[in-house]
């Protein structure tokens, strides 16, 4: 009889996810969040526009409506912006790490075993950009349960060959074909492929 074992976990024993190298979206991708944020911008001050159109009569201090849509358009400008730099992620041998959040810091860590599929995706000006995004979604769920913006469109696509390597063979270490060398055997030849990504996106 196989003798069971249930010992207890020491705290220096447990992973430090705080000394875990994430490495940044793209550069790139702020100018979507810009675009984003002007377009929301020209909404709200559409809405604003209507509202005092038709409450100046009946309300005297209508023009407040102009303050709060001002106030809105400045906040959603700097959190946006502030954001953007909280978004990082890694990708490592067997699991997928996000990290976003500004007043409210979120890390996801998803095994390769939960994810039941992935998928790309790319807006208009994204594309422009050579970016995608990639959504990870787990077994029952229809809609995403993490999506990744802003990564080169290399990388985006890699990761995703390797997350679905993963899913079709979970022992694979995430080769390509024998003749290939593997990008995705450890976490520092992984930093090395982002970076050089990054590099030239710069350029």
């Amino acid at each position: 009889m196989q003798e069971f074992h249930n010992n207890s976990i020491l705290e220096h024993d447990l992973p430090d996810f705080e000394n875990l190298e994430l490495k940044p979206v793209s550069e790139k991708y702020l100018k979507v969040v810009i675009f984003n944020s002007a377009v929301f911008s020209l909404l709200l001050w559409i809405a604003g526009g209507v509202s005092y159109y038709f409450l100046r009569d009946v309300f005297m201090y209508s023009w407040l409506v102009f303050i709060v849509v001002f106030s809105l358009m400045i906040i959603r400008f700097i959190t946006s912006y502030y954001a953007f730099f909280q978004r990082k992620y890694a990708f490592r041998q067997q699991d997928l790490v996000y990290h976003y959040g500004l007043l409210k810091k979120t890390t996801f860590i998803f095994p390769y075993s939960r994810i039941q599929h992935s998928a790309l995706q790319e807006g208009w000006l994204s594309r422009s950009l050579g970016l995608k995004s990639l959504s990870v979604f787990t077994a029952g769920s229809e809609a995403s349960d993490l999506t990744i913006h802003g990564l080169p469109k290399e990388i985006a696509e890699k990761f995703n060959q390797l997350i679905l390597q993963k899913i079709q063979d979970p022992s694979s270490n995430g080769s390509f074909g024998t003749g290939d060398a593997n990008p995705f055997s450890t976490e520092t030849q992984l930093g090395e492929t982002v970076a050089q990504s990054e590099e030239q996106d710069g350029k």
